[in-house]
Formats: structure tokens, sequence, C-alpha cells
């Protein structure tokens, strides 16, 4: 936790591969923060020195996707989507909402939430969809390629392949393949402006057109985060492997910024 100029806190005293970060706060602004690794899910807050609360169970192991819902948590990871329910103890078990599908449609890399029902995963196999609250899963049209990153821009939701590049629906089930500068899209951002993330560095789209240039370090970029408050932006990128990167000019320069070796998510936090 922190920011480029103040510096970098570690918080915790476990060094698992962190592939996703969801921070929620209360109504008195206590954190909740629900970290997805490698040794399964862990809730902690911005505190360094709260205990980590354990999640998972012995089923729940590498968690790559984590999303706070009015109905509960809901995480994927390599043996596909789950949701828990408390047992007589109070702790989590969990249940996979995806396990009758085929290993590289259960092999989810990524998981968003949308209204009325509507789940997207992107998957090794394409993007799987439900349309109520994870009960049934089918493929959508976007298959036959790993679905790496899941983005909600405006009204309309893209989703970035493998080797397929870019991709746009308005219903998750129906895929049209966008104009893209790279043919394999690991992360998005939407705001001020569009960014990729691909295998070669960071790619801002010029003004809405299909005109982009690439910018940051050549390096393979796992997550994009974005402060927009501010005018010119402040830029983030997570490489992998090549640890955090932040432009301040909307991508003219870049400079590396704490002691990271790869960076799998960026999440903002609010007052940090």
């Amino acid at each position: 936790m922190g920011t480029p100029a103040e510096g970098w806190r570690r918080l915790g005293p476990f060094t698992y591969v962190t592939n996703d970060v969801h921070v929620g706060w209360s109504e008195d602004s206590t954190s909740r923060v629900l970290v997805a690794g490698g040794n399964g899910l862990w809730q902690t807050t911005g505190d360094p020195q709260h205990r980590w609360v354990q999640l998972h169970d012995e089923t729940l192991t590498e968690v790559t996707a984590v999303r706070d819902t009015k109905d509960g948590v809901v995480v994927a990871g390599t043996y596909g989507v789950s949701c828990a329910t408390l047992d007589d103890l109070g702790v989590p078990r969990w249940q996979s909402q995806t396990e009758d599908r085929v290993p590289d449609e259960r092999f989810t890399n990524t998981l968003q939430i949308g209204e009325d029902g509507l789940r997207l995963a992107g998957t090794e196999a394409g993007v799987l969809i439900s349309e109520d609250d994870g009960s049934s899963w089918r493929l959508s049209d976007l298959r036959d390629t790993a679905v790496r990153a899941l983005c909600r821009v405006g009204d309309r939701w893209m989703a970035g392949s493998d080797t397929r590049g870019l991709w746009a629906s308005l219903d998750g089930l129906s895929w049209k393949s966008v104009p893209s500068p790279t043919t394999a899209v690991f992360s998005i951002h939407a705001g001020r402006h569009l960014l990729l993330g691909g295998y070669d560095g960071v790619y801002v789209q010029q003004g809405g057109s299909d005109s982009w240039r690439r910018v940051g370090p050549r390096a393979l970029i796992r997550a994009l985060g974005v402060d927009d408050s501010v005018p010119n932006g402040v830029w983030l990128a997570g490489a992998d492997p090549g640890g955090l990167w932040v432009s301040e000019d909307e991508g003219v320069s870049w400079q590396r910024t704490g002691d990271f070796g790869a960076v799998h998510c960026i999440c903002p936090a609010r007052g940090n």
C-alpha cells in the first residue's frame, strides 16, 4: 500500500503471489481488504500490524480474482468460479459454480460482476457467462482463446485475449472484434483514456479513434491503474516481470517505483 510519491509499505507477513485485491469500506471508513493469492483467500485491513484472517478452506487453493457482492464474496481461480456458505462453526465452505465445465473453461483468469445477476468469467477457453448469479453458466461466442482481462466501458463490456486482441459486447454473450494495436491484451483500463497492457508495453488510444501509441517499459503489462483526479493523471503499470512503473505526464515519461519483481494487480484505495 502507498503512493509513488510517498513510497510503499508491505502489508502482512506472507510472500505468496498476490493475484487480485478488493478494497471495501464500511460507513465508519473502516477498510476491508480481500486478497486473492497463490495460497487462497485472505482478509485484512490497511493496518500493516493487523492480523490476516484465512477465508479459504481445503478446497479453495489458488485464487486469481475476488469480488465482493451484496450476496457475499465470489472468487475465481484455477478450479473455476466459487462462492461460500458458512458451516455450523461459521467457517466458509466453498463450492464451485463451474465444476461441470471442461478444464479450460474452469481455469478462470478474471471475473466481473454486472447487474441483474450477470457474471462474466474470462477463462482459458474464452468468456463464460451466467445470467442468474452463477447458478448456471454457458460459453459465449468469444472462445478458443484465453481471456486475460474484462472491463466495463460505458454501455459495453471489453475483453482482452491472448491471441485474438480486443473484443466488445453489449450483453456478454455476443462479441465483436475491435481494432487493436496488439494481438495479446493482458489488462484494460477505461477512464479519460483507454489503455491496454500488452506483451511489450502500454497502448494508449488516441482520441477515441483506431489510432494508438505505445508507451512505457517494453514488458508484459499485467495490471493498469490510473488516477484521473489530477490534470495529467497518474498512470501505474504493473509489469510481469519488471515491477511497477509510473507516469505523471500521460505516458510520455516513466519511472520505476517500489521494489517489486512482478505486479499482478493494482487496486485504488481511498486516501492512499
